[in-house]
C-alpha cells in the first residue's frame, strides 16, 4: 500500500499553489497527458480542448480570484502551462460533455464510468457519528497521481475561511471529497443528461467543491450548488456533523433533493428523483442501475450497527465484476477509458477525519488524515 501524498498548506493561495506544484510536478504532467488522451479517445481534438480551456481560465479568473491565483501558482511551480492547469480544473465539464456525446452514440461496448456514494446519519452508525463515504471510480491512470491537502486557515467559526482536509487530483485546486472545521463534508458523483453543455460556461464543478468546503454554515455550503445554473450535471452529497445530510441531483437547469431514509442515503450515477430531464449515464454505464440499490441493501441490513468492518464489506462488493461497487479495470476497453476504484473515501464529520485508500479497498487499507490531532477513531481503520 502506497502512502497518499499529504500536503500541509496555509492560508495564502499563492503559497498553497507553489507547494502543490513543486511537490507534485511529475504527477501533474501525467494527469495533463491522461486527460488529453481521454478527451482524444472521446473524439475531442487536443488543440480544441486547450483552446476551450482558455475560456474556462478567463471565467475562473472573474468568478473566483483566489481559486485562479492558486491555479496560477500551481502552473508556475510545476512548469506546466496555465492553460493546461485550467484544463485540469475544468476537466469535469470537458469530460462530461464528451460523455454526453458518447451516450448519444451508444458505443458497442458500454464503459464503466461512475462512482457510488452514501451518507450515514448518527442513528445508522455504531458510534453515533455522521459519515459520508464513497468509492471514487475514475480513470485507472489517475491512480498514484492524487493527494490529500490539509489546509490551515481558521478553526474559529465565522473567522475567515475554515480549515479543511480534502482529497484531490494532482493539478486540481478544489477537493472533491473532504471535511472542514465546521463539520461540513462533501462527496460527489457524475451524472449525464442531454442538457449538459447547453448553458455555456458556468462556475466549474471543482470551484463549487472548493466553495462548499469554504463554508462555515450548512446553508452557505449548499449555496455554491443551488444558487447558479450549471454547465454539466453532477451529484453533490453534503453533510454536517450535527446529523444533517442532503443529496443534490444538480442538472444544468434544475436541482432535486434526496434526504436520508432511516439514516441512510445512497447515490450512483443515474438520476433518481429529478424527472424534468432525461438521465443518460446508464446508456454508457448500465452498472449504475444496480450499484446504488445493491449498496443500499447491504447497508440497510446493518443499520444502527455500521462500523468500519461493515463499511469495508459493502464497499468491497464485487457483484458483476469488474463493473462492481468495488471497480476493477475492464481490459477489453481501450487503455485511456479504463476505470477503477481509484480511492475509497470515508469522512467522519464528527471527528473531522478523512480516510482514504490508494486504489481499491479490497487491496488497500484506509489511511487516516485527521484535520486535527488525536481523533478517537484514527486507528479504527
Amino acid at each position: 500500500m502506497a502512502p497518499l501524498p499529504l500536503l500541509e498548506l496555509g492560508p495564502d493561495p499563492r503559497e498553497r499553489g507553489k507547494t502543490h506544484g513543486a511537490a507534485l510536478k511529475a504527477a501533474i504532467r501525467d494527469n495533463v497527458e491522461t486527460y488529453l488522451s481521454r478527451f482524444e479517445a472521446g473524439g475531442a481534438d487536443r488543440r480544441k480542448v486547450l483552446t476551450e480551456s482558455e475560456d474556462w481560465l478567463a471565467f475562473m479568473q472573474g468568478d473566483n480570484a483566489e481559486y485562479a491565483e492558486e491555479m496560477a501558482a500551481v502552473a508556475e511551480a510545476s512548469g506546466t502551462s496555465l492553460t493546461e492547469i485550467a484544463m485540469l480544473n475544468a476537466r469535469y465539464e470537458i469530460t462530461y460533455s464528451i460523455f454526453g456525446s458518447e451516450a448519444k452514440a451508444v458505443s458497442q461496448r458500454p464503459e464503466q464510468e461512475g462512482c457510488t456514494s452514501f451518507g450515514l446519519m448518527p442513528e445508522a452508525t455504531a458510534n453515533g457519528h455522521t459519515l459520508l463515504c464513497q468509492n471514487w471510480d475514475w480513470l485507472e491512470k489517475v491512480r498514484g497521481r492524487t493527494f490529500v491537502q490539509r489546509v490551515r486557515r481558521s478553526s474559529r467559526p465565522g473567522e475567515g475561511k475554515p480549515d479543511f482536509v480534502g482529497f484531490s487530483e494532482a493539478g486540481i485546486v478544489g477537493s472533491k471529497m473532504g471535511v472542514n472545521a465546521a463539520g461540513i463534508g462533501l462527496c460527489v458523483n457524475g451524472i449525464v443528461t442531454p442538457r449538459d453543455g447547453a448553458n455555456g460556461i458556468r462556475k466549474p464543478f471543482h470551484v463549487r467543491c472548493k466553495e462548499i468546503l469554504d463554508a462555515w454554515r450548512f446553508d452557505q455550503a449548499l449555496a455554491p450548488v443551488v444558487q447558479t445554473d450549471r454547465t454539466a450535471s453532477s451529484n453533490f452529497l453534503i453533510g454536517h456533523a450535527e446529523g444533517e445530510i442532503i443529496d443534490i441531483e444538480a442538472t444544468p437547469d434544475h436541482c432535486a433533493y434526496i434526504y436520508p431514509e432511516n439514516g441512510l442515503v445512497v447515490h450512483a450515477n443515474h438520476l433518481v428523483k429529478e424527472a424534468r430531464v432525461t438521465s443518460q449515464m446508464e446508456r454508457i454505464s448500465p452498472n449504475t442501475l444496480y450499484r446504488g440499490p445493491r449498496l443500499e441493501r447491504l447497508l440497510r441490513a446493518k443499520l444502527g450497527r455500521i462500523d468500519f468492518d461493515a463499511l469495508r464489506a459493502a464497499m468491497t462488493d464485487h457483484f458483476s465484476a469488474p463493473a462492481a461497487i468495488c471497480r476493477h479495470a475492464d481490459t477489453e476497453l481501450p487503455e485511456p477509458k479504463r476505470v477503477i476504484t481509484v480511492a475509497a473515501i470515508v469522512l467522519d464529520l464528527n471527528e473531522r477525519v478523512l480516510y482514504a485508500t490508494d486504489g481499491q479497498l479490497c487491496q488497500s487499507e484506509l489511511q487516516a488524515f485527521p484535520l486535527y490531532a488525536n481523533p478517537s477513531m484514527s486507528n479504527a481503520a
